[in-house]
């Protein structure tokens, strides 16, 4: 069994679906099924956000840590992040304060070529 697992995928919606799966298969590989759900989640609004702002290549990488899961995603855009206060009519800005809520800590590195947003997960 791997300790890392890496994906690339295209800037396609239809990634965020193969990114849910990925993470799905690794967290119950490695004994963490009570995570898959929401890892599931924010590897989908990661990987959308990816799809929607950097329209490149998307790198997953999935990594099992004591207790838990590391996920990263990597674009090819260099433009921060930064959470917004979404309006109750606003149908996104929401996905980072999601992070933040199911996460145990979550960053973004910058990179010359892109950005990697990390989150760290851990089992209760």
């Amino acid at each position: 069994m791997s300790d890392v697992v890496v994906a690339v995928l295209p800037p396609r919606a239809s990634s965020a679906a193969q990114a849910r799966e990925l993470v799905t298969a690794q967290c119950t590989a490695w004994g963490f099924a009570s995570l898959c759900d929401d890892v599931a989640l924010v590897v989908t609004e990661l990987v959308a956000n990816a799809v929607r702002h950097a329209g490149t290549d998307i790198e997953i990488s999935v990594t099992a840590i004591t207790d838990g899961v590391r996920l990263e995603v990597r674009d090819g855009s260099t433009r921060p992040l930064r959470p917004r206060a979404a309006l109750s009519s606003d149908e996104g800005g929401r996905g980072l304060l999601l992070v933040d809520a199911l996460s145990n800590r979550y960053g973004v590195v910058g990179e010359p070529d892109g950005k990697r947003v990390w989150v760290e997960m851990v089992a209760a």
